[in-house]
């Protein structure tokens, strides 16, 4: 789970978009996204991802820092959680 603080959601958004692909070849199977009600410049991205390992990899790497400071968009939070079952 990833905790972002945006510059402006609008900026943000397409390079999130842009960047599927390189996070399903990093091994990402998918991701939801939520932003706060209250704060829409405060976005929480819910990944599933295929191991630990990858994800980490993926989302300590430079070139996401980069992106991220390109696109005004600060990481707050990062957890690695895992998952036990899904209920209704």
């Amino acid at each position: 789970m990833a905790k972002l603080k945006l510059e402006s959601f609008e900026k943000w958004k397409p390079v999130f978009d842009k960047r599927a692909a390189s996070r399903k070849e990093a091994g990402s199977k998918k991701a939801l996204l939520f932003r706060d009600s209250d704060n829409p410049n405060e976005a929480e991205i819910l990944f599933e991802w295929d191991n630990k390992d990858n994800a980490r990899k993926y989302m300590e790497s430079e070139t996401i820092k980069k992106v991220l400071q390109d696109a005004g968009a600060k990481l707050t939070d990062t957890k690695y959680l895992e998952k036990i079952e899904k209920t209704t």
